[in-house]
């Protein structure tokens, strides 16, 4: 057959197979269609390069005007760029009751709204995540409607994580920046709204069928430390607080159907006599029936917290499981924290104190069952969760508890119900209730108070949302 009978025929063959694919098929099958057809001998060698060198030219012509036509760019060293985010409108009621004679109750009912957006990237073996969100609160991302009083004001999108990572193995990451909690915990002792503010280390790998994590974290707290050539410290923050946490941990199978994940988690902070969002002092609850919640409520004195979280899961049939977990939280300064707030009071608050005494243990308990179709969420998917949890005044680093349940408080104990369906692979409905009560009632349930300001005697919580994420 000669050369130009050859093309001929060559590009009838591939011209029929490429119009079956169209333009977008056309541009990626060419290079496949033509070494098709030098393995059939319809073409040599020589002739399927020549082919193909065309072929280059027409590539990089087609990228120039892809590049150029996209509205969108991105540096050439990010190897990939994922925009995410989600919005959520949420009707919730809340109530609180003190024990005041007669007692006075609180009730707020609000309809809100949270919107998160961000965007994750890598670069080889580097990566980032940036995202933003409502809520100038470390923990909540919402806004409520009606606050302006008519002025219907926009709400501010603010910096929720900036964070840059690094895979220095196939094992080990680090990251640094605003980062997203990389500890292995539950809402009793973080809520999931906040973030760590320094450096992370996170190890996970295999010994044998067991999948072991090593996470640590050191987050600065409370300020910057300044100190002068002399030798001395001014300023308003120069007595920082930074706040260490080591966590190791793992996961296995127990049998086919069942499996365990469990971890022990120790915190400590460097300064042992600063008190958190800059109040200095020791940790001092209220007492008796008024309102206050006592003096530096939300202080860090006397903290040195070990946390143990785990789970064992269970395959029930096809794509129904269960599982029980918990966790369990000891204040090893506990003793040191409840003799400091007995130095910071006295006459009947500080006998009362002294009453309630020590209680610086926390634990938490549950069982879970879900519907999940994939590893991806999928329309159908439900899970429903049912726990109780008891938390005691000196047990729990009271800046940090889950701000629905309860309240953001220490010295409460309570039930929670927390369900969820997927209407659509990215569209979820969520229903929550809590009921919870004061523990010690000599001493107040102390905590931020920021939704519920009285001193609570009994806490109860509806929240009704839907999420869209994209």
């Amino acid at each position: 057959m000669s050369f130009k009978l050859r093309n001929l025929v060559a590009a009838t063959l591939a011209g029929s197979l490429l119009m079956s694919f169209g333009v977008n098929a056309m541009a990626d099958s060419t290079d496949d269609i033509v070494n098709a057809l030098i393995s059939k001998g319809v073409l040599t060698e020589e002739e399927g390069a020549l082919l193909l060198k065309g072929r280059e030219g027409e590539k990089e012509g087609q990228a120039k005007a892809m590049k150029k036509a996209s509205k969108l760019t991105i540096s050439d060293a990010i190897d990939n760029a994922t925009v995410y985010g989600d919005i959520r409108a949420r009707v919730e009621y809340r109530e609180g009751e003190d024990s005041r004679s007669p007692s006075v109750e609180q009730e707020r009912t609000r309809t809100r709204y949270k919107l998160t957006f961000g965007v994750k990237t890598t670069a080889g073996d580097f990566y980032s995540d940036l995202a933003f969100a409502m809520g100038s609160g470390g923990r909540s991302d919402n806004a409520t409607f009606g606050t302006t009083n008519g002025a219907n004001n926009k709400d501010a999108l603010l910096v929720k994580r900036a964070m840059v990572g690094w895979n220095a193995t196939d094992w080990l990451a680090l990251e640094a920046g605003r980062i997203a909690n990389p500890l292995y915990t539950t809402a009793m002792v973080w809520d999931s709204d906040l973030t760590i503010e320094g450096l992370a280390e996170k190890a996970n790998f295999k010994v044998g069928n067991t999948d072991v994590f090593l996470t640590a974290f050191q987050a600065q707290y409370e300020g910057d430390r300044r100190k002068n050539s002399d030798g001395s410290i001014t300023g308003a923050a120069s007595t920082s607080n930074e706040l260490l946490a080591f966590q190791g941990g793992a996961k296995f199978k127990i049998t086919d159907d069942v499996s365990a994940k469990a971890a022990l988690t120790y915190y400590t902070y460097t300064n042992d006599n600063v008190a958190g969002n800059g109040v200095a002092g020791a940790f001092t609850p209220a007492v008796g029936n008024g309102t206050g919640l006592g003096t530096n409520p939300l202080a860090t004195n006397d903290l040195s917290i070990i946390e143990i979280p785990a789970e064992i899961g269970f395959n029930v049939s096809g794509d129904i499981s269960a599982k029980v977990f918990g966790d369990y939280a000891f204040n090893i300064d506990g003793d040191d924290r409840y003799k400091a707030a007995l130095a910071n009071s006295t006459g009947a608050t500080n006998a009362a104190i002294a009453k309630a005494g020590n209680d610086d243990k926390a634990w938490l308990l549950g069982v879970g069952f879900a519907r999940k179709q994939d590893k991806k969420p999928k329309q159908g998917d439900w899970a429903a969760n049912l726990w109780y949890q008891d938390v005691g005044a000196y047990a729990l680093d009271p800046n940090t508890p889950d701000s629905d349940f309860f309240d953001s408080r220490v010295n409460m104990k309570g039930v929670v119900l927390k369900t969820e369906y997927n209407l659509r692979d990215n569209v979820f409905l969520n229903f929550a209730a809590g009921h919870g009560k004061r523990k010690n009632d000599d001493i107040s349930a102390v905590g931020a108070g920021n939704d519920i300001t009285l001193n609570l005697d009994s806490y109860s919580l509806y929240q009704l949302d839907m999420t869209y994420k994209f």
